[in-house]
């Protein structure tokens, strides 16, 4: 797995199949989303990439802990700081800098609630909007649950607080 810290150290010639978010635990919701961009690297000859938003806030796990959790399984990891100029690109820039110049993306794998760009403009259905003119596909991947909770870090966080482990376990996967 090749690792970039920042956006402008980078730039891929290959086709991608990425997926973009936060990714401060890789609980059994964002393992959904690696595992849909992995079946694409496997079955079209595209790199699979990790895009990850460094919040610098409390996460499940730090940045090193990622970087080996995703280090068999992906072809890139990219964290992305969320500086001020991250958090005031609109979200068209942000398709066609990051996504289409730096990625070369092919295929964008994001959940139902994801959302990007300079007050949070940009969406899934955004992506959709641009995808022909970029020419990617865009998968947009439901939430997985725990009973009838969304799997998620702040209830991975609760379950901690509880001193629920095995919970925590279940979900993390």
């Amino acid at each position: 797995m090749q690792y970039f810290a920042g956006t402008r150290e980078f730039q891929i010639k290959e086709p991608t199949a990425v997926t973009i978010g936060k990714f401060d635990g890789l609980h059994r919701g964002h393992q959904k989303l690696l595992n849909r961009i992995m079946k694409y690297a496997q079955k079209e000859d595209c790199d699979s990439v990790v895009c990850a938003f460094d919040m610098d806030r409390d996460c499940l796990m730090t940045n090193e802990e990622r970087r080996a959790f995703l280090e068999d399984k992906v072809d890139y990891l990219i964290e992305i700081p969320f500086t001020r100029e991250m958090m005031e690109m609109e979200a068209e820039k942000f398709i066609d800098e990051i996504l289409h110049k730096k990625l070369h993306a092919s295929h964008i794998v994001v959940g139902t609630d994801f959302n990007f760009g300079h007050e949070k403009r940009g969406n899934h259905q955004m992506l959709e909007k641009y995808a022909a003119k970029y020419g990617y596909t865009v998968d947009v991947v439901e939430k997985a649950y725990y009973k009838d909770r969304e799997i998620s870090s702040t209830y991975i966080r609760e379950a901690l607080e509880k001193g629920e482990m095995e919970l925590a376990k279940d979900l993390l996967g």
